[in-house]
């Protein structure tokens, strides 16, 4: 067998020839590949594709001059960014290919960016140096980066911005329920800033438990909170009998009396409390405004609106008041209603200075709203050392302190893993269910839906989400990445950093004691809920926001969140009103400059001709209540005893500029138009101050 090889090898080699041509030969076929390859790319079939597709349009010449043939690619060295997706995505910039139906010719919808600037992989993500389009959108030498799905787009404008934007509702809400769930208060979440997103859940102090509720309410709780209230954001621990025993044991044991003076026993008399008045009270007490309570039907009325796009998230609402009698002691109750910040001082609930009776009738209503069935089956026998002892031990096992103050008890550092990046997080660390997609975003979802299938040992709990807000979640996570770290200064858009305001003086106290930063943002602090008081001075009349102060009227008759009266005296009336005419005023704003009354009445009619016909104010705004029918803004009837002249006009001039962020449109309104239009709303006098005095 050898002879015979060495034979044939010497025959082969005997003319050089033939070795050089055939070696020539197979090199060439070699070389033939790369062009051949390259003739027959996926890349350069879709550029074919796209150039049949605009041959017929009407607008075929200026596409065709604006196609460039090759690869194209954009190269953000400052980003670490090459972008090749053009390649494919011919008609990416063209305007007149919005709407066309075949992908990937279609052209890309209008957006902030530039494509020249940004390319498509900072929002899209994916492989941008890729030419096909499965190393593209989902290459498997680089799994953690494949194509983002289109329903958590928005992740990536979270990766600049770090404030609410109008365009991302679905990552408003994702952060919002970050915040409002108590997740940021196992998982920290490091912004490229410095700073951290922070918890604007309120949940209660536990050290003086025992006054407030009872060891089987505790149980039932912990068992499951949304058989007692199905808006709770506790979640599901999913615990056994016997924690949930001696958990409740413990809190119990562990409570201590509330300082100060006991809790009022409440009054026995030969007649009962009127439910009926306690229940008129609240209604205008406008308690609904935070707090929901379930009809028959199941429906929620009442408290939290949802989130709100502004400058900050959304508050976390009052609880649920459904079963609150099942829950909450009458002497405890009593005492909340009578100062709130006796229990707990961080509560946003604010000191409403109810009389003894009305504090009867009120905690006599709330008290009856109760649930027989919550706890019929529930029966506990006296706690034993060893039961109080084993329920120390798993608070501090399930984390409780995380959330709750709890006497005796540290709050966990590093409770939970860093969420800081996990939108980049390495494939390699993650771990997937059966049947689950194998991507990061699937991944995450999964989680958030159902941690416990991920292992028995783990410690994240279940919370009762629904797809949307999973989904939201998703997209607030996605947009923790490596990438939002490392973006150029110029890019980075931080969260609005919050202030230290405080209202000073008498007048600051009493703002402390009604805590009106609770619902109103003044000098970048507060909540939402309500207007910004922070130019309130030079926006109102003097004699209408003591009026006001006095009785409470709402602006806006569709919304259920109202401010309720708080029973001032005329001293503390004048005490606030002086101080919010005096301190919060706009510089920028004389509010003397234009008269509150005096104006002609061809101005005025003029004013009214502009209101209904040229600007149709009347869309959004009621002045004449029988004839008006909108809903939309605040009512304007009696505007001309509520705000300044000046105010009025600078508004219609530019209304973002007094207030940004409100709906209220810039129509660019000329000074004559808003002069003759300031005249007319000036002419609307009276009704407001009377329905505030009434």
């Amino acid at each position: 067998m050898l002879t015979r090889f060495v034979s044939s090898w010497r025959a082969f080699f005997r003319d050089p020839i033939l070795p050089f041509g055939v070696v020539s030969f197979f090199l060439l076929i070699a070389l033939s590949i790369v062009p051949a390859k390259d003739r027959f790319s996926e890349w350069r079939r879709y550029q074919q594709q796209y150039l049949r597709l605009i041959h017929n349009r009407g607008d075929a010449v200026a596409l065709q001059r604006h196609f460039q043939g090759g690869i194209r690619q954009i190269w953000l060295p400052e980003l670490a960014v090459a972008d090749r997706c053009q390649t494919c995505h011919a008609g990416l910039a063209e305007a007149s290919l919005v709407h066309a139906g075949t992908q990937p010719f279609r052209g890309h919808p209008v957006i902030p960016h530039r494509l020249d600037e940004f390319g498509c992989v900072i929002c899209h993500r994916g492989q941008g140096a890729a030419t096909t389009v499965a190393e593209a959108h989902y290459s498997p030498l680089a799994p953690e980066e494949p194509l983002l799905p289109a329903r958590y787009l928005e992740a990536s404008c979270g990766q600049c911005h770090h404030v609410a934007l109008p365009g991302t509702p679905k990552l408003n809400e994702g952060r919002d329920l970050l915040a409002r769930y108590g997740c940021l208060r196992c998982h920290t979440v490091r912004l490229p800033d410095g700073s951290r997103m922070t918890a604007t859940d309120n949940p209660q102090p536990l050290n003086h438990i025992a006054a407030k509720t009872t060891r089987e309410w505790i149980y039932a709780w912990l068992q499951s909170p949304s058989a007692y209230s199905a808006s709770a954001t506790m979640p599901d621990y999913q615990m056994s009998e016997e924690d949930a025993r001696d958990i409740s044991a413990f809190l119990i044991a562990d409570s201590e009396p509330l300082p100060g003076s006991p809790l009022p026993t409440p009054t026995t008399s030969k007649s009962a409390p009127d439910i009926a008045a306690g229940a008129k009270l609240y209604r205008e007490s406008f308690c609904a405004s935070c707090h929901a309570i379930r009809d028959a039907a199941g429906n929620l009325a009442g408290g939290d609106p949802g989130p709100q796009l502004s400058p900050t998230l959304s508050q976390e609402p009052g609880p649920e008041l459904t079963r609150i009698g099942s829950k909450v002691k009458p002497a405890w109750l009593q005492a909340w209603f009578e100062d709130p910040r006796t229990y707990n001082s961080h509560t946003l609930m604010p000191r409403y200075r109810w009389t003894p009776q009305q504090l009867k009738i009120l905690s006599a209503y709330v008290a009856s709203r109760t649930d027989l069935e919550l706890l019929a089956h529930v029966h506990l026998e006296p706690a034993t050392a060893q039961q109080i002892a084993n329920g120390k031990a798993l608070v501090i096992e399930y984390g409780c302190a995380a959330c709750h103050e709890i006497r005796g008890i540290s709050r966990p550092e590093a409770y939970a893993p860093e969420l800081s990046r996990v939108g980049s997080k390495p494939f390699a660390q993650l771990v997937f269910i059966a049947g689950m997609e194998k991507t990061l975003p699937a991944y995450l979802n999964g989680k958030i839906r159902h941690p416990q299938a991920f292992g028995p040992g783990l410690r994240m709990p279940q919370y009762n989400f629904t797809s949307g807000q999973a989904d939201a979640l998703t997209t607030a996570l996605l947009s923790l990445t490596d990438r939002s770290f490392t973006l150029p200064s110029r890019l980075q858009i931080p969260a609005q950093p919050g202030t230290t305001y405080q209202p000073a003086g008498h007048a600051g106290k009493l703002m402390a004691e009604l805590n009106c930063l609770a619902c109103h943002r003044i000098n970048g602090r507060g909540g939402d809920m309500a207007p910004d008081l922070s130019s309130e001075g030079s926006a109102v009349q003097h004699n209408w926001l003591d009026a006001f102060l006095k009785n409470p009227y709402t602006l806006r008759p569709t919304l259920i969140q109202h401010m309720p009266n708080f029973n001032l005296s005329g001293a503390e009336r004048a005490e606030l009103t002086g101080y919010f005419m005096t301190v919060y005023q706009n510089p920028d704003i004389d509010r003397d400059a234009m008269p509150i009354t005096g104006y002609s009445p061809s101005l005025v009619e003029q004013g009214r001709q502009l209101f209904y016909s040229k600007y149709a104010c009347q869309s959004c705004h009621v002045v004449n209540r029988q004839q008006d029918k909108a809903s939309i803004g605040p009512a304007l009837n009696g505007i001309g005893s509520r705000l300044n002249a000046e105010w009025i006009y600078r508004w219609l001039k530019n209304p973002q500029a007094l207030r940004p962020g409100t709906i209220d449109p810039n129509q660019n309104v000329s000074d004559a138009d808003a002069s003759a239009l300031t005249a007319f709303l000036m002419a609307q006098k009276d009704s407001g101050v009377r329905e505030a005095k009434q």
